[in-house]
């Protein structure tokens, strides 16, 4: 700050701009953005005014991540939209490439995955021409991430494999570390809770090591939830109370989220359902605040499911619904898949099997579609049962059937055996 200080009684303008370039970077690594911004701010003024555009767009870059960071995706996005334009302009393709990921990951953040694809496969095919490696491995990174939230697991896992494969070669070990964690989210989605405590303990380590706070923010949050998956419920809350305490000294709030119902969902388990209501209602107001779509359905999927936990069907019916309409405009197949299963749960209990029809014959195209056996298989059945109950018989045993055939397939015998049973007394074969 002296040096700027003397540098603009000199009116040295490459000297403030180098002042100024240095005191947005300490911000930045104390997790500071907006302090960080405000000096890329008058780096952008002071180049404008003497006509350097390579300083224009380190600023546009730097502002357009901090915006990032602080959870503005929409102001974010005008900023890398405006250093795209002037990067064509003076042809500098690493800036071009930096522009694309900025507006990928922004979209991505407010859930508009189809966007997102567009920019990340642009992103890869410029990367790969100029064999930016580092580039590459953001860009199949990136991807990984939104056909994780599509429930497109094995592409995931694909494009996240090739993201590890070349940070290893690069010897970027944030990189590896951040592709492990990765791994470690889509092998959550999948419940493959082993898969998961390996590859985010490994990123804990390299977290640890290099004294990475986002880095170690997922992990615990990864880890956490893979123990809640695995019924271990005081462990999973300790790690993800350690994952939400870090999340507030960095200002993250998109993780945050995915944080609190976690927690949200601990609670449930042990039958503490107002603070889960709690963790689930602020989970909502960050997510509403920030524009993050996919994170404020699951919220009000999650508050709608503790509302049915409690018989409070009305309630319950309305959150669903509201979240399944967030999730058919962004395209979240899998997320709902299990709402229209929920609905229709809800609809069968309390007798109204025609809408429970409709809402668990939905469940099961898309379980077909996203080729979720284990779904296809609870869909079928709920569907035979709901036709079985309205003495439509033909239609219930040709859904037993289905069941009975994908649980043979399973190896759950007893379940066969069940639908077998079934259809023996309502006059069926399998």
């Amino acid at each position: 700050m002296e040096e700027l200080s003397v540098s603009r009684q000199n009116r040295n303008e490459l000297q403030q701009l180098t002042c100024m370039t240095q005191l947005a970077a300490t911000h930045e690594r104390l997790f500071q953005f907006s302090q960080a911004r405000e000096y890329y701010q008058q780096i952008l003024v002071l180049s404008e005014q003497i006509g350097a555009k390579d300083w224009q767009e380190v600023a546009l870059y730097n502002i357009g991540n901090c915006y990032r960071q602080l959870s503005q995706f929409h102001e974010s996005i005008n900023y890398f939209e405006r250093l795209l334009e002037i990067a064509r302009d003076t042809g500098n393709r690493g800036l071009q490439i930096a522009g694309i990921w900025g507006l990928g990951t922004n979209y991505q953040n407010l859930g508009q995955y189809q966007k997102a694809i567009e920019y990340f496969e642009n992103q890869l095919a410029i990367s790969c021409e100029m064999n930016e490696r580092n580039w590459e491995k953001s860009a199949n990174g990136s991807l990984a991430n939104v056909c994780q939230f599509q429930g497109k697991y094995k592409q995931a896992l694909d494009y996240e494999q090739k993201a590890l494969s070349i940070a290893g070669e690069l010897q970027d070990i944030k990189g590896t570390g951040d592709s492990l964690a990765n791994l470690g989210s889509i092998y959550l989605q999948l419940q493959d809770w082993p898969q998961v405590i390996e590859f985010c303990n490994q990123s804990l380590s390299i977290a640890q090591k290099i004294d990475d706070k986002d880095l170690l923010m997922i992990s615990f949050s990864n880890l956490g939830q893979a123990h809640k998956g695995l019924d271990r419920y005081q462990t999973a809350i300790e790690l993800l109370t350690k994952a939400l305490q870090i999340s507030h000294q960095i200002g993250e709030k998109r993780v945050r989220t995915a944080i609190l119902q976690g927690l949200s969902d601990a609670c449930t388990s042990i039958n503490q359902l107002s603070l889960a209501i709690e963790y689930n209602v602020e989970s909502l107001n960050i997510s509403r605040q920030i524009g993050n779509r996919f994170g404020e359905a699951a919220a009000l999927s999650r508050i709608g499911s503790t509302y049915q936990y409690l018989s409070i069907t009305d309630k319950a019916l309305v959150y669903y619904k509201q979240a399944l309409g967030i999730l058919q405009d962004i395209g979240a197949k899998q997320s709902q898949q299990q709402l229209f299963f929920n609905i229709g749960a809800i609809y069968y209990r309390d007798r109204q099997y025609f809408q429970a029809i409709d809402f668990f014959r939905s469940a099961l195209v898309l379980a077909q579609e996203l080729n979720n056996i284990s779904e296809v298989a609870s869909s079928a059945l709920a569907l035979g049962g709901t036709f079985h109950r309205l003495n439509r018989m033909n239609e219930a045993i040709s859904q037993y059937r289905e069941a009975y055939s994908i649980y043979k397939t399973l190896g759950n015998e007893t379940q066969a055996q069940q639908m077998l049973k079934t259809m023996h007394n309502l006059g069926g074969q399998p």
